[in-house]
C-alpha cells in the first residue's frame, strides 16, 4: 500500500534575539571519483561503431566505478558508465540529474528505462549468490557467471542502450560467458520508470503578491522524513493547501513536539497577509535520503571537468545513503488594495484552489553485492524531529518535518 508523506508541524513565535545564520546556497548532490579499489570486470571487444570510428580502441576495460560524494568522506556511490568514449579523471565533479538531462539525450532517453532494468537485475544491486530469497546473480543468471564476466557483460549492455554500441561476437578475446549473459540482458531488458530524487522541490522560486498563498512548494525526496528552515517576514506563515498553518505546540520548557494537522501532503505553501509590503522568504529543505540505482551523475557544468575538458556520464548501479540540502525562494509584492467610496461598501471574496496532495512510494532498496567495500543498501528511517529553534529579532524561522507513516498503514 502506498506511503504518503506527511507535512506535521509549522511556525513558532519569536522566543530569543538571537543571530540567524544565512542559509547555504542551492545545494545538489556532487561526486567526485575516488580512484580506490573498484570492481573489476572483463576487457571487451566492441563493433566499430559511430561512437567509436575506427582510429578509437575497440577493446575496452569494464569496471565498477567508484564515487565520492563531496562533504560526505564516508559516503561512497558505485556506477557504471554511460557515455562513450568520454574520459573520466579525478579532478570531475559530477552532480546528480533527471535522464533528460545527459549530453547525448535521444539516444539515452529512449533506453534509459531498460538500462535500469539491466541495473536493478545484476550485480552490484544483486549480489553474486546468497541473496534474500534467492534475489542473486547465481539464482537469476546461473552458476556459470563469475564476478568479473558479470560486470563485462552489464557494461556492454548498458553501452549498446547509452550509445548504440554492439558487443563483438566474432571476437575471440570476448568469453562465450560475456556473450551469453550481454545477450539475456538485450533480450529481456524492458522499461522501467525513472527513479526519484533523492530531494527535489518544485519549483525553487515563486513570485506572487501579497493577501495571497505562494505556492505549491512540491517535494519530492527518497527521505523518510525532510526537514525545513525558514526566514520568514512577521506574519507570513507555512501552510497546507487549504491555508492551515502547520502548528507547533510546546511541550515542555526545552522541547517542542511536532503537532500533525492529519492532512496528508506533500507540499506546502508560502501564506503572504494582505498589506504586507514588498519581500521574500528563503526556506532550506534538508535530509538523508537514498541515492536511488539508476540516478544520472554528468559534468556539474564546464567549469567542473579535468584537464581534458570533458566528463563521462555515469548512472548509479547501487543504492546508497546521501545528505542533500535544497533552497527555494517566495517573493511578493503588495497587493492592490481596491478603491472604497464613502457611500457604497465594496467586498472582495478571493477563491483559493486546494491543490490535490501527492502520493509518493518509496522504492525497496535492494540487497547490496559480495565485494565488501561496497555501499550499504537502504535509508535509516527518522523520527519526528524535537528541538528548539532560534529566531532573528523581527523576523520568524519555521521548522516543519515531512514524514513517512509507517510502512503497511492504511491510507
Amino acid at each position: 500500500m502506498a506511503s504518503r508523506l506527511r507535512i506535521g508541524a509549522a511556525l513558532l513565535g519569536a522566543t530569543a534575539a538571537l543571530s540567524f545564520s544565512a542559509l547555504p546556497a542551492h545545494a545538489d548532490v556532487i561526486a567526485t571519483p575516488d580512484q580506490g579499489d573498484q570492481p573489476k570486470g572483463e576487457f571487451v571487444a566492441l563493433k566499430e561503431g559511430p561512437r567509436l570510428p575506427s582510429h578509437k580502441e575497440r577493446y575496452i576495460e569494464t569496471e565498477i566505478i567508484r564515487l565520492q560524494i563531496q562533504g560526505q568522506k564516508d559516503t561512497k556511490v558505485y556506477a557504471y558508465c554511460v557515455e562513450l568514449p568520454t574520459e573520466l579523471s579525478n579532478g570531475d565533479h559530477l552532480r546528480e540529474v533527471e535522464w533528460g538531462k545527459h549530453p547525448n539525450q535521444k539516444q539515452f532517453n529512449d533506453n534509459a528505462g531498460k538500462i535500469l532494468w539491466i541495473l536493478t537485475n545484476s550485480f552490484p544491486n544483486l549480489p553474486m549468490k546468497k541473496g534474500v530469497g534467492g534475489a542473486d546473480i547465481e539464482t537469476k543468471w546461473g552458476k556459470q557467471f563469475s564476478e568479473k564476466e558479470t560486470i563485462a557483460a552489464t557494461q556492454a549492455a548498458i553501452w549498446h542502450f547509452s550509445d548504440g554500441a554492439e558487443l563483438d561476437m566474432n571476437d575471440s578475446r570476448n568469453s562465450q560467458d560475456v556473450k551469453d549473459l550481454y545477450t539475456k540482458f538485450l533480450e529481456q531488458a524492458k522499461d522501467e520508470a525513472q527513479p526519484k530524487p533523492t530531494l527535489e522541490v518544485d519549483p525553487a522560486e515563486k513570485t506572487g503578491k501579497s493577501g495571497e498563498k505562494i505556492g505549491p512548494f512540491k517535494v519530492t525526496t527518497t527521505a523518510s522524513e525532510v526537514k525545513l528552515t525558514a526566514n520568514l517576514p512577521e506574519g507570513v506563515t507555512i501552510t497546507d493547501a487549504a491555508g492551515n498553518p502547520l502548528a507547533v505546540k510546546k511541550k515542555g520548557d526545552k522541547e517542542l513536539a511536532v503537532q500533525g494537522t492529519g492532512e496528508k501532503v506533500s507540499e506546502f505553501f508560502v501564506n503572504v497577509p494582505a498589506g504586507a509590503k514588498d519581500g521574500e522568504a528563503s526556506f532550506q529543505l534538508s535530509a538523508e535520503a537514498t541515492l536511488q540505482v539508476g540516478r544520472l551523475f554528468v559534468a556539474k557544468d564546464k567549469d567542473s571537468v579535468g584537464d581534458d575538458k570533458v566528463a563521462q556520464s555515469l548512472i548509479v548501479a547501487q543504492p546508497s545513503n546521501a545528505k542533500v540540502e535544497k533552497e527555494g525562494k517566495a517573493n511578493w509584492k503588495a497587493g492592490v488594495v481596491p478603491p472604497t467610496s464613502t457611500t457604497t461598501t465594496t467586498t472582495t471574496t478571493t477563491t483559493e484552489t486546494t491543490t490535490p496532495t501527492t502520493s509518493t512510494t518509496p522504492a525497496a532498496p535492494a540487497p547490496g553485492g559480495s565485494t565488501d567495500d561496497l555501499a550499504s543498501t537502504g535509508a535509516s528511517i527518522l523520527w519526528p524531529l524535537l528541538g528548539g529553534l532560534a529566531l532573528v529579532g523581527a523576523g520568524v524561522g519555521a521548522l516543519f518535518v515531512v514524514r513517512r507513516k509507517k510502512a503497511g498503514a492504511a491510507e
